[in-house]
């Protein structure tokens, strides 16, 4: 990766960077180039072809790669939430405790968003660092889009359930949009439901696999999700995941 093409065959992805030949994953996209969807999103198909198999074994491998600062930042976040919570129980006065609940829960938006950077940064052949967790670049758009999925979750649940699943399965990358391209709220949540409507199956099923991982580790594998999610996100679009 590079801020500027090497040699013949270097080419420049959406993110700006110009990456080796080697380093293509899936199909090669330049810059805006898709399928026809939304930031590149495929209509109909997928650009690249998802390997829950291959993202899991990334995960892992990265994970290990990256133990240190994944700690750190895993550790970042256990302690926001033990103080907050511990905070807002302290608490007598109901308006203070409100204060206390809406200042952790942007807090709570901002971690979220950091994870997502912070995997992304991964797939790049980037070392997460922790200082990822704070920044606040695509904040506004990203709570505004929480909010407008959590009103259509809570509608969805109110009709059986299922409905309110759905929107949480189909609003899945919402906040990589935001991160990776920049999207608006209404962008990023057309972009995730056209990536997971194309490739339905396959992410349905890394979704259980994940869920499941997760609960038999008690939590201790979702630092490998989150990476294999970012490399599936990646691999979907076929832009190029450093090895």
């Amino acid at each position: 990766m590079s801020d500027a093409p090497q040699g013949p065959g270097w080419w420049q992805a959406s993110d700006g960077k110009w990456y080796a030949p080697e380093q293509a994953s899936g199909t090669p996209q330049a810059a805006g180039a898709g399928a026809g969807g939304p930031y590149g999103t495929p209509v109909g198909g997928s650009a690249g072809q998802p390997d829950i198999g291959a993202a899991l074994s990334y995960g892992w491998n990265k994970f290990v790669a990256n133990i240190g600062p994944i700690i750190i930042i895993v550790l970042i976040i256990v302690g926001v939430r033990i103080v907050f919570s511990v905070v807002g129980f302290a608490v007598d006065s109901f308006l203070l405790s409100q204060a206390v609940s809406a200042v952790g829960w942007v807090v709570g938006m901002i971690l979220s968003l950091g994870l997502v950077r912070a995997s992304l940064a991964i797939t790049r052949g980037e070392t997460p660092d922790p200082a990822m967790l704070f920044k606040t670049d695509g904040l506004v758009p990203y709570i505004l889009a929480s909010l407008l999925i959590g009103i259509g979750v809570v509608f969805g649940l109110i009709l059986c359930i299922i409905p309110g699943l759905l929107v949480m399965f189909f609003t899945w990358f919402y906040g990589f949009f935001i991160v990776d391209k920049g999207a608006d709220p209404i962008e990023s949540i057309s972009a995730s439901f056209e990536m997971v409507k194309s490739n339905a199956g396959v992410l349905l099923l890394f979704l259980l696999v994940s869920i499941v991982i997760t609960f038999l580790t008690c939590g201790l594998a979702a630092g490998v999700v989150w990476i294999a999610t970012a490399y599936m996100y990646k691999s979907i679009l076929g832009e190029p995941i450093a090895p």
